[in-house]
């Protein structure tokens, strides 16, 4: 009867750290899968990870305040390693937007149910183009692989302290958004500049074209000329991107560890 009580209180510590680790990444946190199967996928993960990080579990808390103290930690730690999935998906959609707005869609857009957000057309197409990469290379297997490293690695404990490295990883996740969004379309950005600095220089020259009405089918035309030439290398940066998202992972684990 003890060990069935044991391996009960086991089995809730590692479904707290399984659900706060897939709250935050996707494709668990994805709103178009309902919340029965979400809950049944951390049930089904929790009861196969159970006997195999059994070594690393600690005591149960004994009273309350210990275990709310290991929700919150777990929530935070939850939480920054879904920073990086959710860092990466906001610089393609960023990269899809800026296109967009060059293509003359920036006025088509639609509520995305994910974020709750505005988004063009182009990016909810790189998105998913995204997510599609990202369980092709097996990025949900890097996932999983890195939360039974975290049993190891960074131990269940009912103390909450922010580490003093979280700030500055937070910081690169943030430029690595900016710079993917810029990297990713960078070729069609500049290829629709110019054809806006010619379409510019055609009116100057001669007035008596209507640029307004031939520039708008002739931007969106270049735009998905220029934008199914790239794709192909987009694929691969977007691939390197997945591949290496266990390196920002280990190192968001290591701050944690201290």
């Amino acid at each position: 009867m003890a060990d069935l009580i044991t391996l009960w209180q086991q089995f809730i510590l590692v479904t707290l750290r399984a659900g706060c680790f897939l709250l935050f990444c996707p494709p668990w946190n994805s709103r178009f899968i309902p919340m029965q199967v979400r809950a049944l996928s951390v049930l089904g993960l929790a009861l196969a990870l159970t006997p195999v990080v059994s070594p690393w579990l600690p005591p149960f808390p004994a009273d309350w305040p210990a275990g709310l103290l290991l929700v919150l930690r777990e929530f935070l730690i939850g939480l920054t390693c879904g920073l990086v999935f959710r860092f990466l998906f906001a610089g393609v959609a960023m990269a899809g937007n800026l296109v967009a707005v060059y293509m003359g869609f920036g006025m088509a857009t639609l509520l995305d149910p994910q974020t709750q957000a505005q988004n063009t057309v182009l990016a909810e197409l790189l998105v998913l183009m995204t997510t599609l990469i990202f369980l092709t290379l097996n990025g949900h297997h890097v996932l999983l692989r890195l939360l039974v490293h975290s049993f190891q690695e960074v131990p269940l404990a009912p103390v909450v302290s922010l580490p003093g490295g979280l700030l500055k990883v937070t910081m690169d996740l943030g430029r690595l958004m900016f710079h993917l969004g810029v990297q990713l379309l960078a070729p069609v950005l500049a290829l629709l500049f110019l054809t806006q600095l010619a379409l510019g220089l055609v009116a100057r020259a001669v007035p008596q074209i209507q640029v307004m009405i031939v520039g708008f089918p002739l931007t969106i035309s270049l735009g998905f000329f220029f934008l199914s030439v790239t794709l192909m290398v987009t694929g691969a940066v977007l691939g390197d991107q997945v591949s290496d998202l266990a390196i920002p992972l280990e190192g968001i684990l290591r701050v944690w560890k201290g």
